[in-house]
């Protein structure tokens, strides 16, 4: 958590989890309000990290354990008493599709590409697939040749 004047500023982490070619979405429980859906995620303890902290997440949420493949994306969303998250989504798998919802959602599912329109995400989460469209193939592409390539660690 970091404070900006008036402002606190909290980190999160998201996953789009895929089994079989379908994305898991959790629908929020939200007392009387409406219910949309969302990638199962949350926020960062004192000291934890961000993959430690997803696999948490989703394993509170969920009860699955999830293999991380590397970031989508990120995401923002500010809270109505002014409190900011600031977040990123990260792409995973897991080998089983038996979900275990916590009381933070009422239900979950898996969805196939063409029924995601089904399901009214987060606005927040709307946003941040929007902003994956726009990610070039070919960045992806050069960035597998970078990480692969020998390279030094500086003594510090």
């Amino acid at each position: 958590m970091v404070q900006a004047g008036d402002t606190t500023i909290d980190l999160s982490v998201k996953a789009m989890i895929f089994f079989e070619g379908k994305l898991l979405l959790l629908q929020k429980n939200d007392g009387e309000k409406v219910h949309h859906w969302e990638f199962p995620g949350g926020g960062l303890r004192r000291g934890e990290n961000f993959l430690a902290a997803l696999k948490r997440e989703v394993a509170e949420e969920t009860g699955l354990h999830i293999n991380v493949d590397g970031i989508a994306g990120t995401w923002q969303y500010k809270k109505r008493n002014g409190q900011l998250l600031n977040g990123l989504i990260f792409m995973a798998t897991t080998d089983k599709n038996d979900v275990c919802v916590s009381r933070e959602h009422l239900t979950y599912a898996w969805v196939k590409p063409g029924e995601l329109y089904r399901y009214p995400i987060h606005r927040s989460l709307h946003y941040a697939l929007e902003q994956m469209k726009t990610w070039k193939a070919e960045t992806a592409d050069l960035l597998k040749i970078f990480v692969t390539a020998p390279h030094e660690v500086a003594n510090e």
